[in-house]
């Protein structure tokens, strides 16, 4: 047992205090009074209760902070796997024809020859002619052999910008013909 050996007041001899459980009278005997250890059990467990109080509020700081990042890094990854609101769809090569012969663009014999021979009808032959060199041959295979037509493949601006459409008009008829 852990203890030691003390005079208490207005004692002759010396006493065994055990470290165990002391009765009120025993600490006093002891010289330890009731109301100094609960004096300092109680500073003691306010400081502690205030430590613990201060660092509970910096990890809901710190909580908080991180849940923000999280939703951030949520918010940003999502919008890298969305499909883009304006993607569309990819169309067939009786479509496209067919679209701008509705549109004008061409006559609707010149886009039934495209479609059955692969024949580029003249507004869009002559876009391919103003090409430089290098690019004809693949523009006409893609225009004359191509079964769909993908709007964000790099050719269908070039050429629609050649027959007079910009990228808001590509799009209307993009989606026009995507309803043929």
């Amino acid at each position: 047992m852990l203890g030691r050996s003390v005079t208490p007041p207005g004692a002759t001899e010396a006493q065994f205090v055990a470290s165990g459980a002391l009765s009120p009278a025993q600490a006093e005997a002891a010289g330890f009074p009731l109301s100094a250890v609960l004096a300092g059990i109680d500073a003691a467990a306010l400081a502690g209760r205030d430590a613990a109080v201060a660092e509970a509020a910096a990890l809901r700081r710190e909580r908080d902070a991180l849940a923000g990042e999280r939703d951030g890094l949520a918010a940003q990854l999502a919008a890298r796997e969305a499909p883009a609101a304006d993607v569309l769809p990819a169309i067939s090569d009786r479509q496209f024809f067919q679209a701008l012969a509705l549109a004008g663009a061409i006559t609707p014999d010149a886009a039934l020859a495209a479609v059955m021979t692969g024949r580029l009808p003249a507004p869009i032959e002559a876009a391919v002619t103003a090409l430089p060199a290098a690019e004809r041959f693949a523009a006409r295979m893609l225009l004359s052999g191509a079964t769909a037509f993908e709007r964000g493949h790099p050719m269908v601006a070039q050429l629609g910008t050649a027959i007079g459409y910009d990228a808001a008009a590509l799009d209307a008829l993009w989606r026009q013909a995507a309803t043929l």
